[in-house]
C-alpha cells in the first residue's frame, strides 16, 4: 500500500502568517522591502554581491520610516 502524503494547511487565514524567526514583514510589506532593496541595488550601480545587505538595510529604513538615506 502506498504511503499517503500529509496535506499542507492551505487555509486562507494562514496565507500571510509569518514563521518563527522570519524577520521579513508580511506580504504587503515584503513587496515594499523588495522595491526599496532594488532601489538601493540600482543606486549602487547595479553591482552584484550585496543583495542581503540591500534587503536588510531596506527593512531597517522602512521600519524607521527613513527611505532617504544613501547606500553605503
Amino acid at each position: 500500500m502506498a504511503k499517503s502524503r500529509k496535506r499542507e494547511n492551505r487555509h486562507p487565514s494562514h496565507a500571510n502568517t509569518q514563521r518563527a524567526g522570519d524577520t521579513t514583514p508580511a506580504t504587503a510589506d515584503r513587496e515594499r522591502v523588495a522595491a526599496r532593496a532594488y532601489e538601493r541595488y540600482l543606486a549602487r550601480g547595479a553591482a552584484d554581491g550585496a543583495a542581503m545587505d540591500d534587503w536588510l538595510e531596506a527593512e531597517r529604513e522602512l521600519a524607521s520610516g527613513d527611505t532617504g538615506s544613501k547606500p553605503e
